[in-house]
């Protein structure tokens, strides 16, 4: 340090400079001022002007009373002078410390600093922006710090200078003049004091609104599923929600140079505020990287605050600043009190020697100089940013674990692959419309920019339009409307179609539409064009109609017309959505993964995740049972509690590239998929007992499939017998439709009521008008069989369905599943309906025992040894297909692991978010506070499952690298039938540190499965039903984690070269073939039912 030789030049520098600008000026602060330079006679008053509550709280008493008493006097104005005395009776203090909070006069103070000009630690003028968001908003962007993409919408009083804004608000969206902010988006008061800030959530996660507060007991936030809508009174900052991972941190300063931050649970999750045994609100102390140092420089000068707090939004490796709240403490700690308090003495020491100096006007040796304490000198050694103290603390006890080898290591990385809980049975209709209201729908709703032809509908606006025009041909039908009648007969006479089967089809459609309230996350809806007209407008405004084909318009050979739809494949898709009983499992599985795959128990992995040495990132696939699924996985894991769309859109990652990475990929894979099945198709309906797949396969089967198909023996005769089955189940379940028809009937005619003969047909309009009342009834009960219907029973001989769903809908289902099994034309079974038959019988033997259905038993039984004979295989017969599936269907996955287990080694450099481990003290209960374990979850489904078994325990034999699948392990996973809900694999990665850095040893993992919830359906214990199989470890001993990315590596390389063959392939097509090809395969994998006329999927009547 240089010694400061007082002149008149920076004399006058120093005394015009603020308190913030002496801070900040290292001349200032770090010249040394020699003892004899100043001789002090009086004490220095130190002024608190601020409300009472505020200036007496537990963090200002802390860091007063740390001021030294020989130089300092402190006095406290109180509420009876700040509110009730003018500025001139005030106390005549030397440093003013004043801040804003509910009722203090600004005002005052800043006429209070006019009048006696004392040195102010927070400039009171500045603090007027503070009260404004906008404002606030306005100096962020002007001094370049980052803030979340936002939008003002003002409805203030004119006089303001600012003029009121429309919002357009949508569904998904809402726009405020050429802005449009997406769901989720935050709603933020302009008051800075208000804090009812509101989150809307996306229909397509659920939709809501989560309405954040100041805290309230344990409470900071409370979700509500029913609104939708923006606050329309009242003037708002509407911003993009930013993902956080749970954690908000909050940053302190003390003059430009010093910032402590502190992470806490973020009140967007579950609004549950964690506190300790003094009932403090629990937080964290982290490091701040080094952008984040200098956007709290910025602030802090920005809005000359020297005691400032504002908050941090961490997204990905960005952070934004969403608050400013001015004055702010960190609440118990020590350690922050004392760089507070000497921080603070030391630039008020500078401040009143400067200002002394300059009053004084004596130059050279003519006055004495010294220090105003001892304290003072010893803040000049202080590092002002608490982060660039020492960060590796000895610390003795680390999170270690002890090997099956002996040997000391620390876990670095858990991955896990895990299938969805338990859904309801997946549905589907498929049928044909050309009534002018479908195709004049179909044009409204399809981008004409898009070179897509199909339409997919799951906005929740476009599903209730939908649903309104299925209702409006319903009436026409009833009311007989002459101009639809000529429709249906038209049809009939040119096409041959069935006027009660068309109607049926809009009933369904219909039906599904209202059972219950619709959001995107459940229902979709898709529209094929099929059939076009070409309209020729001549001169005379003449028009004439022109048939074109589908292929014509692919190839673009149209003459120039006018392109129309007048015919469309409309497909309906419903039902697969998680049950409670799914919830629970994913619930229960997150809470046991916490408990047992992290060192330390339960509160060891949500120590880590709280205070930022958890790096958590959670993806899924598209459909909503798997994002259901993640996000009640998510709650159990780090024990949240409420509703889970808050959950589902905080921590569960969903963009595109997410999508395609849990979705099946790769289009070579499709075609070696597509001669898999029809290869099976034709071995499966030779009528013997599958001996080409038994004893002439060019690989030997894997035991479960063989043991399947000894127990199935002969297939056909089995197809057969499950057929009977299901037409059994339909009519047992019309039976009972009949009698609780009837049962009303006799109760109606017990109470004198008249009975007509339409009172059946009515029967389905009144369950649709009632099926609030029902819902609402049938919510309270879980998803489990058995024992949750006792109630019903005690209630009506005629007890509901599970769920939402009715004895009608059920009996549709099972009827639906009869009908497409078998095709009389064909004479042929459908193999791709076996699955389904599964997930039926097993959903009925789960949750619906309480109807006694007969044959349940028999039809699960056999229905379990066709899925377990036929399901691995599709995925592959011969272990070269399955190597060819697997990694094609995996590749993007696998890509990401690897680059997980790079990270995990630190191979490419990535910032996390660290504690800080000086100021994690003994309270905060963190032994190994340099700790930090990444944690990566991908939510999919079965098809992913399966690929990735076959993946890892069948290698390629060009490939160096054995399989990572120890030879035992391989015999254990040959047992396993299926892989049924809750399936998942986890590979745990651990450091051992008496190894090199450079040795591929020092990284070792361990790969786990889990085959789900394999128990028997009907099993009477209700907590065994939904087991989930323990985790066994199936990896070679001792393998290292390069093995495996070198072994990940040659998988995708394998890939990547099938698929670039494939598009070689591909290119020396012509169009017209290409065309053609795929519309011959989506024809023969789903759109084959639908081209007979008989078989489009409709209701029972």
């Amino acid at each position: 340090m240089q010694s400061f030789v007082p002149n008149s030049t920076n004399i006058r520098s120093f005394s015009t400079k603020s308190l913030l600008e002496i801070a900040a000026d290292p001349v200032s602060m770090d010249t040394t001022i020699p003892e004899s330079c100043f001789q002090s006679d009086r004490l220095y008053i130190v002024g608190i002007c601020a409300m009472e509550k505020k200036a007496h709280s537990l963090p200002m008493q802390a860091i007063l009373s740390r001021f030294p008493s020989n130089i300092f006097k402190v006095v406290i104005f109180g509420d009876h002078v700040i509110l009730n005395q003018t500025v001139d009776q005030w106390p005549v203090c030397d440093i003013f410390i004043s801040f804003y909070s509910t009722g203090f006069p600004l005002h005052k103070a800043q006429d209070y600093v006019n009048l006696h000009h004392p040195i102010v630690l927070n400039d009171v003028t500045k603090q007027e922006l503070l009260l404004d968001r906008r404002k606030v908003y306005q100096v962020l962007q002007q001094n370049n710090i980052p803030l979340p993409n936002h939008v003002f919408v003002n409805r203030d009083n004119p006089s303001n200078n600012i003029e009121n804004d429309q919002v357009l608000e949508y569904e998904d969206y809402i726009q405020v003049r050429d802005v449009r902010i997406a769901k989720p988006f935050v709603e933020k008061p302009v008051d800075g004091e208000n804090h009812n800030i509101y989150i809307y959530y996306p229909m397509n996660a659920g939709g809501g609104c989560k309405k954040l507060f100041r805290k309230i007991g344990s409470r900071s936030s409370v979700f509500d599923p029913h609104l939708n809508t923006i606050r329309r009174t009242g003037s708002f900052i509407y911003e993009e929600f930013q993902a956080t991972q749970g954690t908000d941190v909050k940053v302190y300063t003390v003059g430009p140079n010093y910032a402590h931050a502190e992470a806490r649970k973020s009140p967007v999750l579950d609004g549950r505020v964690l506190r300790d045994a003094d009932g403090k609100e629990i937080r964290y102390p982290v490091i701040l990287e080094p952008h984040e140092k200098e956007m709290a420089r910025k602030v802090c000068l920005a809005f000359g605050q020297t005691v400032c707090g504002f908050d941090i939004l961490r997204v990905h490796n960005e952070s934004l600043v969403c608050d400013v709240n001015g004055w702010s403490f960190v609440k118990n700690s020590e350690q922050y009190y004392d760089d507070c308090a000497m921080l603070l003495v030391k630039y008020l020491e500078r401040a009143l020697l400067l200002r002394k100096l300059a009053k004084t006007e004596i130059l050279g040796n003519q006055l004495e100089w010294r220090t105003l304490s001892a304290i003072a000198m010893n803040a000049m050694n202080l590092k002002f940013s608490v982060d660039e103290k020492q960060e590796t603390a000895n610390d003795s006890e680390e999170w270690t674990e002890i090997s099956s080898t002996g040997e000391e290591e620390e876990l670095r990385c858990v991955l896990a692959i895990i299938r969805h809980g338990d859904r309801t049975p997946k549905q589907k209709m498929k049928m044909f419309v050309c009534h002018p209201l479908f195709i004049q729908y179909f044009q409204r709703k399809s981008n004409s920019e898009s070179k897509k032809l199909d339409l997919k509908i799951k906005a929740v606006a476009d599903l209730e339009e939908l649903l309104q025009v299925s209702r409006e041909l319903i009436a026409k039908y009833e009311q007989r409307d002459p101009a639809f009648m000529a429709f249906l007969k038209e049809r009939k006479v040119q096409h041959g179609e069935d006027a009660n089967d068309r109607v049926q089809g809009y009933r369904t459609l219909c039906d599904v539409l209202q059972r219950w309230r619709i959001n995107g996350i459940n229902r979709k809806v898709q529209f094929k064009p099929k059939e076009y007209v070409y309209m020729n407008e001549n001169a005379n405004n003449e028009v004439s109609f022109v048939q074109a084909d589908d292929m014509a318009v692919r190839r673009g050979s149209t003459g120039g017309l006018r392109k129309c739809v007048s015919k469309l494949l409309l497909i309906l898709k419903w039902g697969g959505d998680l049950t409670h009983s799914g919830a629970e499992q994913a619930e229960a599985l997150g809470h046991k993964f916490r408990q047992t795959m992290y060192p330390g128990g339960g509160h060891g992995l949500i120590r880590l995740h709280s205070t930022y040495r958890h790096d958590l990132k959670i993806y899924t696939s598209d459909e909503g049972r798997v994002q259901k699924t993640a996000a009640m996985f998510a709650k159990g894991f780090l024990s949240l509690e409420g509703d889970i769309i808050p959950i589902l859109v905080g921590l569960v990652l969903k963009a595109k590239a997410e999508e395609n990475m849990l979705d099946q990929s790769g289009s070579s894979v499709q075609e070696t998929i597509m001669r898999v099945k029809q290869r099976l198709h034709r071995i499966i309906h030779l009528g013997d007992n599958c001996t080409e797949l038994l004893e002439h396969s060019s690989s030997r089967l894997i035991r479960s499939v063989a043991q399947a198909l000894v127990v199935v023996d002969q297939p056909v005769k089995k197809m057969e017998l499950m057929h009977k089955f299901l037409s059994n189940f339909r009519e047992q379940l019309t039976k009972m439709i009949q009698e609780k028809s009837m049962d009303k009937t006799s109760v109606k005619l017990n109470n004198g009521e008249k009975v007509s003969n339409s009172d059946g047909r009515r029967m389905s309009l009144e369950r649709a008008r009632s099926l609030s009342a029902n819902v609402s009834r049938r919510d309270q009960h879980p998803h489990v069989s058995g024992e949750s219907k006792k109630k019903d029973e005690k209630e009506s001989r005629f007890p509901e369905p599970c769920g939402r769903e009715t004895l009608e809908m059920m009996r549709e289902r099972w009827a639906k599943l009869c009908r497409d099994f078998y095709s009389r034309k064909r004479n042929t079974f459908d193999l791709s309906k076996i699955p389904d038959i599964h997930d039926c019988v097993r959903y009925d033997a789960l949750h619906n025992a309480h109807l006694c259905l007969k044959d349940v038993r028999e039809c699960l039984d056999i229905a379990a040894s066709l899925a377990h004979a036929l399901v691995p295989q599709e995925y592959g017969i011969d272990i070269d297909e399955k190597i060819q599936i697997g990694s094609a269907m995996c590749r993007t996955l696998l890509m990401k692991i690897v680059d997980d287990l790079d990270l995990a080694r630190g191979v490419h450099a990535n910032p996390t978010h660290r504690l800080n481990p000086n100021y994690a003290k003994d309270k905060h209960a963190i032994r190994s506070k340099n700790r930090s374990v990444r944690t990566r979850l991908y939510f999919t489904s079965e098809s992913h499952l399966h690929s990735l078994l076959n993946v890892l325990r069948y290698a390629r034999e060009d490939c160096d690298i054995p399989s990572p699948i120890s030879d035992e392990a391989k015999k254990a996973i040959e047992e396993i039938p299926e892989l049924c809900y809750m399936t998942h694999f986890v590979v745990r990665v651990f450091e051992r540190f008496h190894l090199e850095k450079n040795d591929p040893k020092r990284f070792r993992l361990e790969i786990s499965l889990s085959c789900g919830a394999a128990n028997d359906p009907l099993e009477q214990d209700v907590e065994k039903q939904l087991e989930i199989a323990p985790l066994r470890v199936i990896s070679r001993e001792g393998i290292t984690c390069q093995e495996l990315v070198d072994y990940f590596e040659d998988v995708i390389a394998f890939a990547e070269e099938g698929e670039a063959a494939f598009n070689a392939t591909s290119s020396l097509i012509s169009p017209e073939e290409e065309e053609s090809g795929k519309s011959d395969k989506k024809e023969s994998e789903s759109e084959l039912d639908a081209s007979d006329s008989d078989r489009v999927e409709t209701f029972e009547r």
